[in-house]
């Protein structure tokens, strides 16, 4: 039996997993309604099992449908890559690796990450992406990149993590502030203070690990600001809002004179920084690359804001 299967037909299935309507789906791939319908079907047949079931209206998708939805978008974005690649080779450029960041991240990870230079591959093309952790591990996990610096990533089952470097939290306050004497603060030092914080969606686990150690803490949190982008976060503490949580590294991004970070003495308040990549990820050159990373950080002079990891 041949087991091949036509692009058409995964993008078929791709598109109605998105849409669950017939028409819609349809009409996104320019097709009839009945066209698509007979795909859909003849993927079916083909598969000896159902993906999706129709009941009047609604389009439901089976756990059949779940598991070949999941690898059909792999399948097509390989493709997609396998093009990018011809482009590239076309236009003299040897290989290409797509990287992610935190957009938050220390600029020298990334000064580092652009210093690296393989002899094996003199034309590689680094392409940088920037993205909030949980996408970044996403897009990892459907090849979408092949390299990611991410802080605080968690553990992955399907990932390998590699830390290279680690930060810990602040809180940026106004320079008026009664707390700018202290130099650093504690968390009992803001027990009293309005807290900004920043979004979840941007980084669950940190934001949860702040209000965890609140809770050890009976810390009473006043809070109802929250922030994704640094500047932001500055301008809500220039109007007095409150103090704003933030990582030491991301606070470099500040320009405004007119806020001040001070580090949080708290133990448990740190951030690792890992490099990571999907496990089964077999590439000769992300491997290469990583090592190239790795060991070039054994070698930069970081900010006071970060520390290498300690060896052993």
């Amino acid at each position: 039996m041949n087991n091949f299967i036509e692009v058409r037909y995964l993008i078929a299935a791709v598109t109605l997993s998105e849409e669950l309507n017939f028409t819609r789906a349809a009409r996104r791939l320019k097709l009839s309604q009945p066209a698509l319908s007979r795909q859909i079907q003849e993927l079916e047949t083909h598969l000896n099992a159902k993906l999706f079931v129709r009941d009047h209206s609604k389009v439901y998708i089976t756990d059949a449908g779940r598991a070949f939805v999941e690898e059909a978008k792999l399948s097509l974005l390989h493709d997609e890559r396998a093009a990018q690649f011809a482009r590239a080779a076309s236009a003299g450029i040897e290989a290409t690796l797509n990287i992610g960041r935190s957009p938050y991240a220390d600029p020298i990870l990334t000064t580092t990450l652009l210093s690296i230079h393989l002899p094996l591959y003199p034309n590689l093309h680094v392409s940088i992406h920037s993205d909030f952790a949980p996408e970044l591990v996403h897009e990892l996990m459907v090849a979408q990149l092949d390299l990611a610096l991410i802080a605080h990533p968690g553990p992955h089952r399907k990932l390998t993590m590699t830390k290279v470097a680690e930060t810990r939290f602040g809180v940026a306050i106004r320079r008026d502030h009664d707390l700018l004497s202290k130099g650093v603060v504690t968390m009992a030092d803001l027990r009293e203070q309005n807290w900004i914080m920043f979004e979840r969606k941007a980084h669950p686990l940190l934001y949860d690990l702040i209000l965890r150690r609140a809770r050890e803490e009976n810390i009473n949190i006043k809070s109802n600001q929250t922030f994704l982008g640094i500047e932001e976060a500055c301008h809500m503490v220039n109007e007095g809002l409150g103090v704003a949580f933030m990582t030491l590294a991301g606070a470099r991004h500040i320009v405004n004179s007119d806020v001040a970070v001070l580090p949080i003495d708290d133990p448990e308040l740190k951030v690792d920084v890992c490099l990571a990549s999907r496990a089964e990820n077999r590439s000769k050159l992300v491997s290469e690359f990583a090592r190239a990373f790795v060991k070039r950080m054994s070698q930069v002079s970081l900010p006071p804001q970060m520390t290498l990891p300690i060896a052993g």
